[in-house]
């Protein structure tokens, strides 16, 4: 069997929420000065998701879509790959339930939100690579405190996640310390900027201009957030 025939090891999902069933980046569109701000917002969440669709599939991993709303797992946006409904409550109950699913199927399974256009291949298979070894956990720290990725080869780190303070500036600290793995255990990605609010454009649109090998979406997303701030700086 070739490498390219065998089954994928890894798994990245990608907890998403669905345009008109659930409010998008709420944060942003009341930050943006712009004549039809929520749409707006929606818009940009919409070429995001495109961002980390391809950045996903250059990688070569396997992609599931994490969903937020349980009815709308066959909504056409995500026909593109298998669904998985979020379980309810906090977002560390949330990432749990998704992470113990796909465990049962795959070896490693690694967590990201679809509103970090900036993602790399290159940075997914590097954590891949690390999750090679069972018993291994790779983190991406955002640079408002949180992480953009969280990945693991481990049987069950999940314990402690529910009720953790979420985004919050101690986040990403507190998450690798309720998991309590060795420090040799992780693979620290590099720090990206969320797309939360206007204030996160100009790091945003930077960091996509850097990436080495950016797709074509990744290429359309930087040309038009440098188009807002040319009219809204």
């Amino acid at each position: 069997m070739s490498r390219a025939d065998e089954p994928a090891r890894t798994v990245v999902a990608v907890f998403v929420k669905t345009p008109g069933r659930s409010a998008l980046k709420t944060r942003l569109a009341e930050s943006l000065e712009v004549v039809d701000d929520v749409e707006t917002a929606k818009s940009l969440y919409r070429d995001s998701l495109d961002c980390v669709r391809e950045a996903i599939d250059a990688s070569g991993l396997a992609r599931t879509w994490a969903v937020a709303e349980t009815d709308a797992t066959g909504y056409e946006l995500w026909a593109d790959a298998p669904t998985l409904a979020q379980p309810a409550g906090d977002l560390g109950a949330r990432m749990a339930g998704i992470y113990r699913a796909l465990k049962e199927r795959f070896p490693a399974v690694v967590l990201v939100g679809g509103d970090l256009p900036q993602l790399s291949p290159g940075d997914l298979r590097d954590a891949a690579e690390w999750l090679e070894t069972p018993d291994r956990h790779a983190i991406g720290p955002a640079r408002d405190g949180g992480f953009w990725l969280y990945g693991s080869s481990a049987e069950n780190p999940t314990a402690r996640w529910p009720g953790l303070p979420y985004s919050r500036r101690e986040t990403a600290q507190r998450f690798r310390s309720a998991i309590d793995a060795p420090a040799e255990r992780w693979l620290e990605l590099p720090t990206r900027t969320d797309l939360d609010d206007r204030g996160d454009l100009a790091g945003v649109a930077d960091e996509l201009e850097r990436l080495e090998a950016p797709t074509a979406s990744q290429r359309r997303l930087a040309e038009r957030l440098r188009r807002l701030l040319d009219v809204h700086p």
